[in-house]
């Protein structure tokens, strides 16, 4: 397994690495609304929807609502508060199912396919839109980011996690695993910013303090995933990436995330 994994992570590191660098926008874009078709797919598996003609429908439908909120919005202002719309509703629905003690909050399957698009389009259009007004460099640097709160918290939950964070949504997460994250998302951070050197309008530290805040809190875009699985006792969201499970998998964080760091570099730059 752990073979599998690695080279399937090696597999994408270079493909998504030849993009960022090498790929043009019409390729970035095309890549993009593959991700949002797949993401509609898996998601279809929380509203417990099993039939491939269904979950294929789900993932169109995601692709084409992107596509169709992007012509409406065209050559207009996409309004950056709505950009904070995936942490607001994977807080609140976090913080709802654990105060109701694990009971279902979110099985309409409307209402599930509503809050799809309310949290997957802002991601998908802070993708695009770090790709158009950044350097590779400064995506790769978000990345790493959150990936260390990921893997700072893997390590410092394993050898200290006593408090539970949220124990009806994900028992295996500590308040010591968070600690450690945001430890080691502050530091990739900060050296992150020294390599790259990007221009910006405030210190570096302080920069680092709040890519690194936003690390911290995209922890509740993998709780919301663990969360919507849990309803419906699903272990992976689907089996697209063998040894890693499914994309959302893969990608729960950077939803959160993504739109808060397309902000903040749009902020200091």
């Amino acid at each position: 397994m752990l073979k599998i994994r690695v080279i399937t992570a090696s597999i994408l590191a270079l493909f998504v690495g030849g993009m960022l660098f090498l790929g043009n926008m019409f390729w970035w874009q095309m890549l993009m609304l593959l991700v949002t078709f797949i993401i509609g797919y898996e998601w279809s598996g929380f509203a417990k929807k099993e039939k491939l003609v269904i979950k294929l429908s789900w993932g169109i439908a995601f692709l084409a609502s992107a596509l169709l909120i992007g012509f409406l919005i065209e050559n207009r202002s996409f309004p950056l508060y709505l950009l904070l719309t995936p942490l607001v509703v994977m807080v609140i629905t976090v913080l709802s199912f654990q105060i109701r003690k694990g009971k279902k909050i979110v099985e309409n399957s409307f209402l599930l396919f509503a809050l799809g698009l309310l949290v997957i389009y802002p991601f998908y259009y802070s993708m695009i839109e770090i790709k158009q007004s950044f350097s590779a460099q400064i995506i790769l640097l978000s990345f790493f980011t959150i990936w260390a709160v990921d893997t700072g918290a893997y390590f410092s939950g394993r050898k200290l996690g006593k408090h539970k964070l949220a124990s009806f949504v994900s028992p295996g997460k500590s308040w010591e695993g968070v600690y450690g994250g945001i430890a080691l998302s502050f530091v990739i951070a900060y050296l992150g910013l020294l390599l790259v050197a990007p221009q910006v309008s405030i210190s570096y530290v302080y920069l680092a303090f709040i890519l690194s805040t936003i690390g911290a809190l995209s922890i509740f875009g993998d709780l919301f995933e663990s969360l919507l699985k849990r309803q419906v006792g699903m272990k992976d969201s689907s089996q697209i990436l063998p040894g890693h499970g499914g994309v959302l998998d893969r990608l729960d964080s950077l939803i959160l995330a993504m739109p808060l760091y397309l902000i903040i570099w749009q902020w200091v730059s």
